[in-house]
């Protein structure tokens, strides 16, 4: 659907600024924007709507500061990455906040999970994709220091500053949910959940002429 709007979008602009030969550029442009407000705007009113919405958030910053080094498994559809991670960090929203709740060692569980990180990152960060593979051997080895440091620098941050405990277990869930990603057992999951959820999207609405309309 977004993929499509671009298209549609571009082409006008294309025919309107008469650089037609650009529409193709400004499309792809366009449907990047169009789904990262997209993303904005479903993890801030879905959270909000659920009461869990500083949980997600610091679950999700952990996770894509350590991601933008260490890399990691993808969906390979967008609609499929969306669902995926709205669903996987509004249940560690939750579970933050009940294990906030019962008063769970926070600092040790983040001691423990950036032990993991940084043992993911030692032996298989960065990981790409076929997609998105890292071909300059510098560029692999700076991925390589900057993943080991994230998980230090959080520990360091939770140890000497004064945070609310939910807080500091919802980021603890998301480094350590996405060092797992990193691994072979968490590509294999998210390869799972994206046919998993291929599936679910091909199954045809009665009434609403099949897969076309399943959207």
């Amino acid at each position: 659907m977004i993929h499509n709007l671009a298209q549609r979008i571009a082409s006008w602009l294309g025919k309107e600024l008469q650089q037609e030969e650009r529409a193709a550029v400004m499309a792809y442009g366009l449907e990047l924007l169009l789904g990262a407000v997209v993303k904005l705007v479903c993890f801030v009113t879905i959270p909000l709507l659920l009461g869990i919405f500083p949980q997600v958030i610091a679950a999700l910053l952990a996770s894509v500061v350590f991601r933008l080094a260490a890399g990691g498994a993808h969906c390979t559809a967008y609609y499929r990455c969306l669902i995926g991670s709205l669903t996987t960090f509004t249940g560690l929203g939750f579970l933050a906040r009940w294990l906030g709740e019962i008063d769970a060692p926070g600092t040790e569980m983040a001691l423990v999970a950036a032990f993991f990180a940084v043992t993911v990152a030692l032996i298989w960060a960065p990981a790409d994709t076929p997609a998105k593979p890292i071909t300059r051997e510098g560029h692999r080895r700076a991925l390589k220091i900057i993943s080991l440091l994230v998980p230090l620098c959080y520990l360091a941050l939770v140890w000497f500053f004064p945070l609310r405990g939910d807080l500091v277990t919802a980021s603890t869930l998301g480094l350590a949910f996405q060092a797992f990603t990193v691994t072979p057992a968490g590509y294999r999951f998210v390869e799972w959940l994206d046919v998993l959820l291929g599936r679910l999207h091909s199954i045809p609405i009665p009434g609403k002429g099949g897969v076309k309309n399943a959207v």
